[in-house]
């Protein structure tokens, strides 16, 4: 699990890119996270990048079959990825297998059928369901002969994938949420840097306009924002303990919940809208809270569309932001595991991640790839800002059925069934129930 130290990735990038981004501070794939990533024609990287190399991979061979869930633009990017591979190393033969919906439930059907791809996503929320299953092989003497430097990636990405002290995946790429607005609203003044000022903001907005500026989804994957900023957690540090229930899960939930009840945020249905994207892009709402897959989205759906970027105003416990990532891993039943390493090594190398950077779905996981980030998209600097504080959200082994049961309880409060106070007793009973805690260390 992650910890104060653990929540922070780099602040470096920031400065790095200081005279790029200048004062106006301001991918992941979130298919499956309500988010809807919209096509892009990838362009050749600018990137200049550090050629792949691998012992490993020299003497790999035969098929290699990867899964994962991509919108058409990824596909393009991961088709250049593998084209790379299968030319690089003639003696393998990489597909890719892509799930276009229930990826979690196909994947999880493939496993348990035994004949699940070699190399497969897997996502951070949910990591700790594979992990304690030992579906997952453990790559660390493949990290080691292949001297791949940990410390290269976000510690936080790797923290999400070791168990037990062994490491399961490599992340491809990660996003936090941050706040995307129009910049007409405030007339110069800078977006709200705390709660008190988010709500002084919306409510002045709706005095003005008589309509709601901010929609936001009641779910697990946002209200886990206003949970880390009111210093609270789901889990402890090693998943031994449930958090939930504590006073900064009341202090959280009353603050999200109390937003909408007063009528200063809107759920996409409200405005007419498919998801908070939608509702901005559609001028549906002047203000959301969302990752990285936002953007290309608006430069599809509404190009030209003026918008500024910032940080989430912090809580009580100061700045937080969930970080969505996915990693490559391996399927313990696979029968080429130096294949399968050969093809995670590329995806998540230098060469390999950068080609994703210009199609600007999510960040790249690297820290030698942060400068080419801000130098593509320096209004984002606050979404790379962010790593220094971002949690890697995991829901803990049964974290699926959590969200589920979580998301529920979510949408009943918002449509004025129970209070605060119920639907939190309810929250931590599904998490007793849902989540299989470890032993601890």
């Amino acid at each position: 699990m992650t910890n104060s130290s653990t929540r922070r990735i780099s602040r470096r990038a920031l400065t790095q890119g200081a005279a790029i981004a200048g004062a106006g501070y301001a991918s992941i794939n979130i298919i499956g996270r309500n988010a809807m990533a919209q096509d892009a024609s990838p362009e050749a990287s600018p990137i200049e990048t550090i050629p792949f190399s691998s012992t490993i991979a020299d003497r790999a061979t035969d098929d290699v079959r990867v899964s994962g869930f991509s919108s058409p633009a990824e596909q393009a990017i991961i088709d250049q990825q593998i084209a790379n591979i299968n030319s690089k190393y003639p003696n393998l033969k990489v597909t890719f297998e892509p799930i276009a919906a229930e990826y979690l439930t196909k994947i999880q059907t493939d496993i348990a059928a035994g004949n699940a791809a070699d190399v497969f996503m897997v996502q951070n929320e949910y990591a700790q369901d594979f992990l304690s299953r030992e579906v997952l092989l453990a790559i660390d003497d493949f990290v080691a002969e292949d001297g791949v430097n940990k410390d290269d990636f976000y510690a936080p990405l790797i923290n999400a994938y070791t168990w037990q002290d062994k490491l399961y995946g490599l992340p491809k790429d990660w996003s936090p949420i941050g706040a995307v607005y129009d910049p007409a609203i405030l007339n110069g003044a800078e977006f709200p840097t705390d709660w008190e000022g988010l709500r002084t903001l919306l409510q002045t907005l709706k005095d003005a306009n008589d309509s709601t500026a901010l929609t936001l989804n009641p779910e697990l994957a946002r209200w886990i924002m206003f949970l880390y900023q009111a210093g609270g957690d789901i889990l402890n540090d090693d998943a031994s303990q449930i958090l939930l229930g504590d006073d900064a899960s009341k202090t959280s939930l009353e603050y999200f919940h109390s937003l909408y009840a007063d009528g200063l945020t809107a759920t996409p249905a409200d405005v007419g809208a498919e998801w908070p994207g939608d509702s901005f892009a559609k001028g549906l709402s002047s203000i959301v809270f969302e990752g990285n897959w936002l953007f290309p989205f608006l430069d599809d759906s509404a190009p030209g569309k003026a918008y500024a970027v910032a940080e989430l105003p912090a809580g009580p416990a100061g700045k937080g932001t969930p970080a969505f990532t996915n990693a490559f891993s391996i399927f313990s039943g696979s029968k080429n595991p130096e294949g399968a390493w050969t093809v995670v090594n590329y995806l998540t190398s230098n060469e390999g991640a950068a080609l994703a950077g210009p199609l600007g779905l999510a960040i790249p996981p690297r820290h030698d790839l942060e400068q080419s980030y801000l130098s593509m998209f320096p209004e984002r600097a606050p979404y790379l800002s962010a790593g220094e504080y971002a949690t890697p959200a995991q829901y803990g082994v049964g974290g699926q059925q959590f969200q589920t049961d979580t998301n529920a309880v979510l949408q009943a409060l918002w449509a004025g069934q129970g209070d605060v106070d119920s639907s939190l007793q309810q929250i931590v009973d599904y998490a007793n129930s849902d989540i299989q805690l470890t032993s601890g260390s």
